[in-house]
């Protein structure tokens, strides 16, 4: 019930996973579980596609979830964790890392920051430092940046219900609901076309579990 993304633990919403409102009856999970199970085993992907490994990690992300609510004992057990995690949850606004602003504004792409990170995490360079090296970004995009970090608020915690529904799935690591997030709530665009245009998700899936 517990997914490490990003160096934080963040509890996963099993009902999002399904979804259903928190605390939906059991008859409404089996029955939002059998219809899921159903549209997604029907749809047919190319092998080894993006679509198909999505696929994969949504039925089991599912049965996962399913099995939980059904069974009481573990149903209790997921709900007090829920409860101790939001209640620890910070909230308030914080400032956006520079890396999810740089893909929000389209400088970089997800790919392009995770090879950036992973060269940050083995040199010990400052990420910026990191984006210009490999010329990701320029002296006065990383300027602007900066900058504009320190101007903008947003949530420290993914909130948009289609963003926290994709994590559930497993579809979105953290960094790209914030991104996501953050993109929909300066551009007024549906959190499922900013993630679609930004590749992340196949098409399919995202009408599927939409």
């Amino acid at each position: 019930m517990y997914s490490r993304c990003c160096g934080e633990i963040t509890v996963i919403s099993l009902y999002s996973v399904l979804g259903l409102e928190e605390n939906a009856p059991t008859v409404d999970v089996t029955a939002a579980h059998s219809r899921l199970l159903e549209a997604i085993k029907k749809s047919v992907f190319a092998k080894d596609s993006a679509g198909a490994e999505q696929a994969s990690k949504c039925l089991q992300a599912i049965e996962n979830a399913y099995q939980t609510l059904i069974t009481p004992e573990l149903r209790r057990l997921y709900s007090d964790q829920r409860q101790e995690y939001l209640k620890g949850e910070k909230r308030g606004d914080t400032r956006p890392r520079l890396g999810q602003l740089c893909v929000a504004s389209g400088m970089i792409s997800m790919e392009q920051l995770r090879e950036a990170v992973d060269s940050q995490v083995k040199n010990g360079l400052p990420l910026g430092e990191v984006l210009q090296e490999k010329k990701f970004i320029s002296q006065a995009e990383l300027d602007g940046l900066l900058l504009g970090q320190e101007m903008i608020d947003v949530p420290c915690a993914v909130t948009e219900p289609a963003a926290v529904r994709l994590i559930s799935l497993g579809l979105l690591s953290e960094d790209m609901g914030l991104i996501a997030q953050m993109e929909h709530r300066s551009q007024a665009i549906p959190i499922t076309d900013i993630v679609a245009r930004h590749g992340w998700v196949d098409l399919e899936i995202l009408k599927l579990v939409g």
